[in-house]
């Protein structure tokens, strides 16, 4: 059996006020061709689908279109088997509509009441796979329903409270999931199974594109507490950068579930980059990302594939220099890439950002390095409003402040003028 792990599609972001929907077309698109081509049995989504809770109608678009024909195909002689999770990007509640009434190869399963039933698929001749769900557990939220949960299992033992953090949350959906997988597992010992979870797993590596996840100062779950789990395989979403996580080895007895499987563990990431914090060195197109095939065969799962995502969205890439370095051999190289500019100045420089401009197509972050500056200027002082008499004195010393210098008769015209149109517009809205 072949399964296919990927997450964050992220529909509808943007990134520094580009509209991605067309490289997000792409990706999907390709990801319909691979399935068809690789004859995958099972499309696994880890979480975060649209990139807000209340998508845009573009957005919504672009994912019925691409899910109906997914919903629609039959590989192997046999419908695509597709199973979603909600992120903390989503709203379970609406990615999970009308579940009940999808066609019977479609699973939306968005609801913490289901986390312990899994997705069965497959059969003897091919092998039998259980896919658990765990959609992106908020400590604060999903706790109540939890605790419910594990007050009424039939065997209910004395628990303690779950802790207010990810791994309390994660710790107790965990009891849930494996108390089902055992008594599976006993009925059927070459059963496989997979978990997939949206969390943030220690030892994995974030980029700045995913949305911050702290509770009482701490975003992750321990890898160790999936040792001996039981799971062939954790198909992980929420960090966007691809990666195996390492899932600590420990005896049954020193495990929290005392099963007799460890998971391999990876993050598929995001099919398009969305931070300039995952950009590659050498740049590519694509930015490096990927997806996973699994191939389960005699109980037994093989190494991962990995297979990078085409979606034409063009390479990211960070530019540090001078101003002659920026303007001249770097631009050259990067010029029709898109990139983020920081300029090694000792003050800004009179049309920076028109000359940064023209040289590249795609300028989309501009920042200025002052670390050049002489030592003297380093010890300035802002200014004292104490002693300031009117605005310009706060201007004039906010330059000198900035780039280390005080402002030209020209530029002192211009601060000038900013306060008389200040002063003009404050005196209308008093008028009004």
């Amino acid at each position: 059996m072949r399964v296919l792990h990927t997450s964050d599609w992220h529909i509808g972001r943007r990134f520094k006020g580009i509209d991605l929907l067309d490289y997000q077309r792409n990706a999907l698109e390709w990801l319909v061709s691979l399935i068809e081509h690789e004859r995958v049995d099972v499309l696994c989504v880890s979480g975060d689908v649209y990139d807000a809770p209340r998508p845009s109608a573009e957005a919504v678009r672009l994912f019925n279109e691409i899910f109906q024909r997914l919903g629609l195909m039959e590989v192997n002689g046999h419908p695509l088997q597709i199973v979603f999770t909600s992120g903390n990007h989503d709203s379970a509640a609406r990615l999970g509509f009308g579940s009940a009434l999808m066609r019977p190869n479609v699973h939306m399963r968005c609801d913490i009441e289901d986390i312990a039933t899994p997705v069965l698929v497959g059969s003897e001749e091919s092998g039998r796979l259980a896919i658990y769900t765990l959609p992106y557990l908020d400590p604060d939220l999903s706790r109540p329903a939890l605790q419910g949960l594990l007050d009424s299992r039939k065997d209910r033992q004395d628990d303690p409270k779950i802790a207010r953090s990810h791994e309390g949350v994660m710790r107790a959906a965990l009891r849930l999931v494996t108390a089902d997988l055992a008594a599976r597992r006993a009925a059927d010992p070459q059963l496989n199974a997979i978990l997939m979870a949206h969390a943030f797993v220690s030892g994995a590596t974030s980029s700045d594109s995913e949305r911050n996840i702290t509770v009482g100062g701490v975003d992750s779950v321990p890898a160790e507490l999936f040792s001996n789990s039981g799971f062939d395989y954790l198909a992980l979403g929420h960090l966007h950068r691809p990666q195996k996580i390492t899932i600590p080895q420990r005896s049954q007895d020193e495990s929290q579930f005392h099963l007799d499987r460890t998971p391999q563990a990876r993050y598929s990431g995001s099919l398009l980059a969305y931070s300039f914090s995952e950009s590659q060195t050498p740049p590519v197109e694509g930015n490096g990302k990927s997806v996973v095939l699994l191939d389960f065969t005699d109980g037994k799962l093989a190494e991962p594939r990995i297979i990078p995502v085409e979606s034409g969205e063009p390479p990211f890439v960070r530019i540090v220099g001078t101003m002659d370095e920026i303007l001249g051999p770097l631009a050259e190289r990067y010029g029709d890439m898109w990139v983020s500019v920081t300029a090694q100045v000792p003050e800004l420089p009179h049309g920076a950002y028109r000359k940064i401009d023209r040289a590249y197509a795609h300028a989309l972050e501009k920042n200025f390095d002052y670390s050049q500056r002489k030592q003297s200027q380093e010890s300035r002082k802002m200014a004292d409003l104490k002693r300031t008499t009117d605005e310009m004195d706060v201007l004039r010393d906010f330059v000198e402040y900035s780039i280390g210098r005080t402002p030209s008769p020209a530029e002192n015209d211009v601060l000038r003028k900013a306060v008389e149109t200040v002063r003009g517009n404050a005196g209308k809205e008093v008028a009004q």
